[in-house]
């Protein structure tokens, strides 16, 4: 958030302030005390399962430089009397105000989406066709009592226009957050069954969300579906304008043009007869619509057609909350169980549907709908039988709740079906594992906390011979930690090159949006085209941008990092040309000797931006060449007090408001001098370190694990040989086990002659060579090693770790190269918070 004093927070939620001394700012907020560090405001929430006034302590002990605590509590709980506290009859409501005045003091348009799906997609791709208005959008699905104001305060600028989204589960929720959004525009996706039992009829649910609307200036407008008669009278009560998606006379048309390879031609057509065309990454009609829908409010917002097809094409709709995984035996797994109203398992079913080989059969493993009322038989019967319609001949139904009458659809429509309970998701993988093969695709779905993803998971372990294990909540954790060592004032730019170090980009960018980081570095235009054309609403910085670039850096609000007089003058050339303004940072030469002005020219280009008409010079940074070794720390000091001088030169010409940053991981580590206003972290993100001395200054969680699985087991006897060459000779009898992991899927074929995985807890010695697509171990004394039993090659997984900086040593490389060289072969998968 923009950074606010305490005693402003507590006069706007009314709050008894406690301790408060002057001065204290506040630029972030915090609900978890794990992730509380100085500059948060810990707001002590009570819920289902635990109450943040426990944690209270530890919040403080993390450095929060201030809390909101309920009055009801303050007696119960022991408060340090230094603890700067905000006392509130709710915290919550505390929360909410404090979002309602900072949307009204910082965001001057706001759009707000709701319905029973889609809102996420629709807030998503919004944010990717608007990219060039300067859009915010909220990070993940924030969209609840709780969510949406803490979605509104995540916001640590300006915004001239902010996407959010507004999701409510019981009656009178939604006159809360229509207070927090204050919507200049709205967008209403659809009525489905989400929380019936609590609305008791769609009616009611018509009536909850339309009420987002009610105070939209005439001014302004709303986005509706064409066709839904519950919305109608509503509708017909707002002040603002009413467009129809899907009405004979829509503002802009979709038709689905042809199936391509995992993807959809779609055409755009407006009512003056303007057509494009643009191909999305997505075969699902419910994901096409969403982006129907959005394109729609986009050319109402004044986006054009040709802008709207070009940053379509080749759009991939954001990974909300469906993971799909392929292994090499032909299996592919669809994990959706994150959700389970009937709008969703319907779009669900058709979707896997859409994208399963022909050749395979298609699997429903289900654990069950929420919130279906009094519909419930008729509701469980229909999604049997449409699993049967969509051509799934085998369903599994997962828990002990009343599942009968989705089987009963189901065998109606499908008689020769196959129909297997089961008590509980752990027992899936055992049920599973014997019935797949080559071709078959799994769907899972069930409430999110049901189980099931976890389920897929492993499933999606067992039958992956190559697999790269991301744990988001260890990533979050040291995201924490970095706060904590730096006290809470830099920003963190998270460096996310080389696809996020081969973990991704996509959803890496994504969970940094949600822990609160608003500044993402890439290597290239393309990788920051890319993460924007998901939504992702931060600043984008590139590292080496081209001149060349100039339209995609402009289009999709890219910053460029120029580092040479030559190319700052060619980039001018083609923005006068193009009548464009652009952001810049300018990078100084300390002493990497790679890229950058060097110190002496610092000065006239100060003057040359000052005058400029294309470039507003807005940061300045440098490269530490050795900041994770002490022995070079001499340098490392010498480079901190040129950067200095550069910056004061700059500060002379005026430049007084710039970003600066030079610490990468290493140097945030152990040069606090060295901060700044923002730091720079890349592996440093997964609790990778550069150097012993980096990991004594800072521990971190180990965040990746690559593992693969035994696929056969050989033995050699006394004098035998094994691989290539055989530079393996059995000293005795020894048992091998084949290992599907090879040197084209990453691991260094160096390691043969030292290293080892680790299997069942114990470490098994590589032997022979590493080939291809494969490598031996020595399992002879391994207990109870058997084929399919996983193997870790490094990082953590399930409790086991094999340190990838030891790995990388014994290959003769550095573990940026080696996650960075995971083959496309390795699945990743993502382990959320």
């Amino acid at each position: 958030m923009m950074p606010v004093s305490l005693d402003v927070i507590a006069r706007e939620v009314g709050g008894t302030a406690r301790n408060i001394a002057a001065g204290v700012v506040i630029d972030r907020i915090c609900t978890d005390s794990r992730g509380a560090s100085p500059g948060a405001l810990f707001v002590a929430l009570q819920g289902g399962q635990t109450d943040g006034h426990r944690f209270l302590a530890d919040a403080f002990r993390n450095g929060a430089s201030g809390a909101i605590v309920a009055s009801f509590m303050i007696d119960r709980i022991a408060v340090d009397p230094s603890w700067p506290v905000i006392v509130t009859e709710s915290p919550l409501r505390s929360l909410q105000s404090l979002a309602k005045w900072y949307r009204r003091a910082f965001m001057a348009k706001v759009i707000a989406v709701t319905g029973s799906n889609g809102k996420t997609v629709v807030k998503d791709a919004l944010g990717a066709l608007l990219s060039r208005q300067g859009v915010t959008t909220s990070p993940g699905s924030y969209n609840s009592q709780l969510g949406l104001p803490l979605a509104v305060l995540a916001n640590e600028k300006e915004a001239p226009l902010a996407v959010l989204e507004a999701g409510v589960s019981s009656p009178g929720e939604m006159a809360v957050l229509e207070e927090v959004a204050a919507p200049n525009y709205g967008i209403l996706t659809n009525i489905g069954m989400a929380h019936l039992a609590s609305f008791g009829d769609r009616a009611a649910i018509a009536r909850e969300k339309m009420a987002l609307f009610r105070n939209i200036p005439p001014g302004g407008w709303v986005l509706v579906p064409h066709g839904e008669p519950l919305i109608a009278a509503d509708a017909a009560q707002l002040q603002c304008r009413v467009y129809r998606v899907g009405a004979d006379d829509q503002v802009l048309s979709l038709e689905t043009l042809r199936a391509i390879d995992g993807g959809q031609a779609i055409a755009l057509t407006a009512r003056t007869g303007e057509r494009v065309e643009a191909l999305v990454n997505t075969r699902s009609p419910h994901l096409i619509a969403d982006i129907h829908i959005a394109a729609t409010a986009a050319f109402l917002l004044g986006s054009s057609l040709e802008e709207i097809g070009t940053t379509l094409d080749g759009y991939t709709p954001t990974p909300t909350r469906t993971e799909v995984w392929s292994s090499a035996q032909g299996v592919r797994i669809v994990n959706d169980a994150y959700t389970s109203d009937p709008i969703s398992i319907h779009n669900a079913l058709r979707t896997a549907a859409l994208g399963a080989p022909r050749n395979g059969r298609k699997i429903f493993a289900f654990a069950g709908a929420k919130d279906l009322g009094q519909d419930a038989h008729a509701e469980q019967r229909q999604i049997g039988a449409l699993a049967a319609d969509c051509g799934y001949s085998h369903m599994f139904l997962v828990g002990e709740g009343n599942l009968k009458s989705v089987a009963d659809g189901f065998q109606s429509a499908r008689p020769d079906g196959t129909v297997v309970s089961v008590k509980d998701p752990s027992e899936l993988k055992d049920q599973l594992l014997p019935l797949l093969r080559w071709g078959d695709t799994v769907l899972f779905k069930g409430p999110r906390n049901a189980g099931m993803v976890a389920a897929a998971r492993e499933l999606a372990g067992s039958i992956a011979p190559r697999a790269m294990w991301v744990d988001l909540a260890a990533i979050a954790e040291n995201v924490a930690r970095f706060r904590r060592h730096t006290g809470g004032k830099p920003k963190i730019m998270a460096v996310l090159k080389a696809l996020a170090y081969g973990t991704e980009i996509v959803h890496l960018a994504s969970l940094m949006a949600r822990l609160g980081i608003h500044h993402i570095g890439v290597s290239t235009t393309d990788e920051g085209v890319l993460v924007r054309k998901t939504g992702v609403g931060q600043d984008i910085y590139v590292f080496m941008p081209n001149p060349t670039d100039i339209e995609s850096l402009v289009r999709y609000r890219l910053t460029p990092i120029l580092y040479d007089a030559d190319q700052i003058e060619a980039f001018d050339a083609v923005l006068t040309e193009a009548g464009h303004t652009i952001d810049v940072h300018l990078k100084v030469n300390t002493g990497m000797n790679r890229l950058g002005v060097e110190p002496g020219q610092v000065t006239p280009l100060a003057r040359r931006f000052k005058t400029s008409a294309t470039m507003r010079l807005v940061g300045v940074c440098t490269h530490f060449a050795s900041a994770d070794d002490p022995e070079q720390d001499d340098g490392t000091r010498m480079q901190i007090a040129r950067f200095d001088r550069a910056i004061a030169d700059l500060k002379a010409e005026g430049f007084d408001d710039l970003l600066i940053h030079a610490a990468n991981t290493a140097g945030t580590v152990r040069f606090p001098q060295a901060h700044y206003n923002m730091v720079r972290i890349g592996l440093g993100l997964y609790g990778i370190y550069g150097s012993p001395a980096q990991e004594e200054a800072l521990p971190l969680n180990l965040a990746v694990g690559v593992t693969s699985q035994i696929v056969r087991i050989a033995h050699l006897k006394k004098g035998e040989s094994l691989g290539y060459g055989r530079p393996y000779i059995a000293p005795s009898d020894r048992t091998i086990g084949v290992i599907p992991f090879g040197y084209d899927d990453g691991i260094k074929w160096q390691v043969a002659a030292t290293g080892s995985v680790m299997i069942n807890g114990q470490l098994a010695p590589i032997v022979g060579r590493v080939s291809m697509d494969q490598m031996q171990v020595d399992i002879t004394d391994i207990r109870g090693a058997a084929i399919g039993m996983p193997a870790l090659l490094f990082g953590a997984h399930e409790g086991y770790v094999i340190r990838p900086e030891i790995v990388a040593e014994l290959a003769g490389t550095i573990p940026h190269a080696m996650l960075v060289g995971m083959g496309r072969r390795v699945t990743r998968i993502y382990i959320e918070p």
